[in-house]
């Protein structure tokens, strides 16, 4: 029953890898460049937390949108085109709001700008410390967006 159950579970997170790490890599990418042209051009860790904030929400969650409207695009392209739009722009909505809403309150509101604020002031280089508060924030982040995940499978897309 054990070996079951730890079954399950890698299964389980081999599914999210999966799903979020091909967005994780882009909003790295963007963050980091984002904060650091920011920092390089201002030295403020504030500009730069803000910009790399901004941008590794683009890079993000510019890959899920993407993804979600081409996955419900497809499923419902036995419709018109006007009413295919739609649909897949309401499906992918929902899912995302569902998945998400709940990290990104938590997220937004209370860790990642302290994170991404603070790490780069006692880790050096900057673009190091800018990594570590964000890696931080994200494990935090990721345990909702999980739920979410989870909860918009189970309830939504039944």
């Amino acid at each position: 029953m054990k070996q079951h159950k730890l079954g399950d579970f890698n299964a389980k997170r081999r599914e999210w890898l999966q799903r979020y790490i091909p967005a994780e890599v882009l909003g790295t990418i963007t963050a980091l460049l984002g904060a650091w042209v920011m920092y390089a051009h201002t030295h403020s860790f504030v500009a730069a937390t803000a910009t790399g904030w901004i941008s590794e929400g683009v890079g993000f969650y510019g890959y899920f949108i993407s993804t979600e409207l081409a996955l419900h695009s497809n499923r419902y392209r036995h419709h018109t085109l006007a009413k295919r739009i739609s649909l897949a722009i309401a499906a992918a909505s929902t899912n995302l709001v569902v998945e998400f809403l709940p990290a990104e309150l938590f997220d937004n509101i209370l860790v990642r700008p302290f994170l991404m604020f603070w790490a780069p002031h006692y880790i050096h280089p900057y673009p190091i410390g800018f990594l570590v508060g964000k890696f931080s924030a994200d494990l935090l982040f990721y345990v909702f967006a999980i739920i979410g995940y989870e909860t918009k499978k189970h309830w939504i897309n039944r």
